[in-house]
């Protein structure tokens, strides 16, 4: 059993080991109030199931070196070690640099009445890549042939650094809701790449990010899913609210709104999704690019595929088909 003020101080551990520090903010995805595994390895099994889920992302489509986005999470419960095991395997390109994650986790699992409560940490490797050939400095010589930067920390091919990383989180979920914190990059690593002379290097420094999300008339046949999703890198806080409508075997339908705290807005959000069976259903967003680049882009598309097979549920009984005894 876990207490609340147990429950309580892990949360504060989890924002104050954060120093402030400058850097970019974690990869988004629009469907993360739907999938907060991603972000949190204390999701991991609190469900109690075993969960396959896959995102795909293209954002500012039509952009010359837009962002994309590739994840895949695979996690289940394991009762025998009181918690649920996980990983995640995540690509995600931003102009020159693509930065692939291989992480796995454990999440230990408490449960008292309908409250559960997960306590996860995740760890692996970041492997980064930049295309050095791609880059054009302002003083650079680029002609016939020659490519020349004139700048010893730009580097003229691809090159690329491997450091570890680390994050860890809590969640909270009853019948009616769920919230959880967590945080990234907790080992501040450095991507270090050779460059022509000298050493060119990015800081991977801590970002913290925390979901909370409601379930209306959870036992008819229209679902209502209120969420919001906090991200902050210390010197970024990004904020994200939708609302989703789920209808009983068919699926779901809902918007979004991504920058409540800036005076810039950033993007309205469209979603979509589909139940192909009671345990894979399939999600489109699209969102419609509202900040300064709206001119320069044609919005953003996601596709989500997720499974989830309950471990706590009954299997239905098969058929009985009776024949005659010889």
């Amino acid at each position: 059993m876990i207490s609340k003020n147990i429950f309580v101080s892990l949360l504060l551990c989890i924002f104050f080991c954060c120093e402030i520090s400058v850097a970019q903010q974690i990869p988004q995805f629009a469907h993360g109030s739907l999938n907060p595994e991603f972000y949190n390895p204390a999701v991991c099994g609190i469900t109690k199931s075993i969960n396959v889920s896959a995102i795909g992302r293209s954002q500012w489509v039509s952009l010359t070196g837009h962002p994309t986005a590739q994840s895949l999470c695979l996690s289940s419960f394991v009762p025998r070690i009181h918690g649920g095991i996980g990983a995640i395997i995540l690509n995600n390109q931003q102009g020159v640099q693509r930065n692939t994650y291989a992480t796995i986790g454990y999440s230990f699992i408490a449960e008292k009445n309908n409250h559960r409560f997960g306590f996860g940490i995740r760890g692996g490797i970041i492997q980064s890549l930049i295309e050095g050939d791609k880059l054009r400095a302002p003083d650079g010589y680029y002609s016939g042939g020659i490519l020349n930067h004139n700048d010893g920390l730009l580097p003229i091919n691809s090159v690329s650094s491997m450091s570890p990383e680390l994050s860890a989180g809590v969640f909270y979920m009853n019948k009616v809701m769920n919230f959880g914190i967590s945080g990234s990059h907790f080992l501040n690593s450095t991507l270090k790449y050779s460059a022509y002379s000298g050493k060119l290097s990015i800081d991977e420094v801590k970002n913290i990010a925390a979901s909370i999300l409601f379930v209306v008339n959870n036992n008819k046949s229209i679902k209502i899913k209120p969420s919001a999703i906090i991200k902050y890198n210390f010197n970024e806080l990004q904020t994200e609210a939708s609302i989703l409508f789920g209808f009983k075997k068919f699926g779901w339908i809902g918007s979004g709104y991504r920058g409540l705290n800036s005076n810039q807005p950033e993007a309205i959000i469209g979603f979509l999704a589909f139940n192909l069976s009671s345990n894979f259903e399939v999600g489109y967003a699209y969102e419609y690019s509202i900040s300064k680049l709206s001119s320069s882009n044609d919005g953003s598309h996601e596709l989500m595929m997720r499974y989830l097979l309950s471990l706590t549920k009954p299997a239905k009984p098969e058929k009985i088909i009776f024949t005659p005894r010889f």
